[in-house]
């Protein structure tokens, strides 16, 4: 999964994560078991993981004839990840 990055100054740079939408429950494991690997390489750029935050993007329509018992089939993580400071 290739996040969309945006720049937010300071060496800070804001990456959003979207989880395929295959009508299937988000395998929230999975997801961050993708980020947690890029989290790790950025590691070797000298980025860090500041924040982390999630949202659900999709909910799946009303299952068994309840409202609000569906499931949610869509996620975005939004990670902020800070340059490392410099070394004195």
């Amino acid at each position: 999964m290739t996040p969309t990055e945006f720049d937010a100054g300071g060496g800070q740079t804001i990456a959003v994560y979207l989880s395929p939408d295959t009508g299937d429950q988000v395998d929230q494991d999975a997801l961050f078991q993708e980020i947690a690997a890029d989290s790790a390489e950025r590691v070797g750029r000298g980025q860090r993981i500041v924040s982390v935050s999630m949202s659900p993007t999709r909910h799946s329509a009303v299952m068994f004839g309840r409202e609000g018992s569906g499931y949610v089939s869509e996620m975005a993580i939004t990670v902020v990840y800070a340059s490392a400071a410099p070394s004195a």
